[in-house]
């Protein structure tokens, strides 16, 4: 088969990828300005093609028939040439209602999205598939409600759901709206995919709020597509391959924990394993400074040492092929485990507080008093920035095929 996505510009996409795993087929990036569309087709040299920004209006006028949802919606993201016969299909809308259904998502409630664009339309449309009542809050005026009413208004809403550009890489530390100020809801839902996990859904989960993001939603569509190019049902399971799969090449894997718990060892035995490179951020730190972490505290006190901590968990923010070993003091900066956790999945390798000990390395856990001091304190931290807890009080083999059985990547 030959199929593509079609957009201007492309840059980065992770469709040939996601369809090449799904389908083992020829895919591939075809980059089109709009005078090149007329051309493109007439030729209708491609099986089936997925359509992007902004062309997934553009589109409709060269199909021969449009699926009744995507009419609705206004928009195209899937064509299927069949024998020369073209014919649209929106699988936005059909990925998020299964985001919303593998997820357990409530939609009994009242849902309000944000933003009133073309993503909105195909939100709109999976909620109508399961009959949710739903406000649309836009800063346009082209919604039912404003910003300021869907706050006014808080308490009524179970779900939101962003449908904006906002959060979105490079401006991923813009946060479209605080789920701290809802009282009721059951679950935050955000179709930005880059990065995996937004400030919006960081925020959610710091406030108890489960949370899907667009990558989800992304590799969901590409699946139902595959579906209509060939015709074949395809098991909804293929999705966490799927996604399991492009984590191992995408995301880093975030080791926390108290200082003598192990973070270093497993982060060794993963980085080889996995293939990621390798970041111990203590020992990036002091390479910086010249010195030691113990000397740094001394001459110029734990708050400098914090700033450049919070510096380099900037620069990790973008993930990539990675394992990170933090010091035992991240967790206490909010921005650096949202940071870290923006392409990454955090883990809490957790080790029982009597085989900690101290080090005469570390100023801040130099004798057992401070030890157990530090461990009260950053408990509850560790908890709850944690995506997985691992303890780390056996086996280190042990331990790290915990990590990468529950991160989805179980190699052991």
């Amino acid at each position: 088969m030959k199929l593509g996505l079609i957009g201007y510009p492309l840059g980065h996409s992770w469709s040939p990828e996601i369809h090449r795993f799904f389908l083992d087929c020829s895919y591939e990036l075809w980059p089109l300005k709009e005078e090149e569309l007329d051309r493109f087709f007439a030729e209708r040299d491609f099986d089936g093609i997925n359509v992007t920004i902004p062309y997934k209006k553009t589109v409709i006028r060269y199909l021969d028939e449009i699926d009744e949802t995507a009419e609705r919606i206004g928009a195209v993201n899937t064509i299927v040439n069949r024998n020369g016969k073209l014919t649209g299909y929106n699988t936005d809308w059909s990925a998020f209602a299964a985001m919303l259904e593998t997820n357990r998502f409530d939609t009994s409630g009242r849902a309000v999205i944000l933003g009133s664009g073309g993503a909105s339309k195909a939100v709109q449309a999976a909620l109508q598939r399961f009959g949710t009542a739903y406000d649309v809050a836009s800063t346009s005026g082209s919604g039912t409600v404003t910003y300021d009413e869907m706050y006014q208004r808080q308490a009524e809403y179970s779900l939101l759901i962003n449908c904006t550009p906002v959060g979105m890489y490079p401006e991923d530390d813009a946060l479209p709206a605080d789920p701290g100020k809802f009282s009721g809801l059951k679950a935050v839902a955000d179709v930005v995919a880059n990065p995996l996990r937004t400030a919006l859904c960081f925020e959610a989960e710091q406030n108890g709020i489960p949370s899907a993001g667009g990558f989800e939603m992304l590799v969901r569509q590409a699946l139902e597509a595959d579906r209509l190019f060939t015709g074949r049902d395809m098991d909804e399971k293929l999705a966490d391959a799927c996604m399991n799969y492009l984590y191992r090449k995408r995301r880093s894997i975030v080791l926390t924990g108290m200082p003598t718990s192990g973070k270093s060892t497993a982060a060794r035995m993963i980085a080889e394993i996995t293939g990621r490179r390798l970041v111990e951020m203590d020992e990036v730190i002091s390479d910086r400074l010249g010195t030691t972490i113990a000397e740094c505290f001394a001459a110029r006190g734990e708050a400098y040492f914090r700033s450049l901590e919070a510096e380099l968990c900037r620069e990790l923010k973008n993930g990539g092929k990675t394992v990170v070993s933090c010091g035992g003091g991240v967790i206490k900066n909010r921005e650096n485990m949202r940071y870290l956790s923006e392409n990454g999945i955090i883990v809490w390798l957790d080790r029982s507080p009597d085989l900690l000990f101290a080090s005469s390395d570390r100023p801040l856990s130099s004798d057992r008093q401070a030890v157990m001091r530090l461990y009260r304190e950053r408990r509850e931290l560790y908890e709850r920035y944690s995506d997985i807890r691992v303890s780390n009080d056996g086996d280190i083999r042990q331990t790290v095929s915990g990590i990468l059985k529950a991160a989805g990547e179980n190699r052991l």
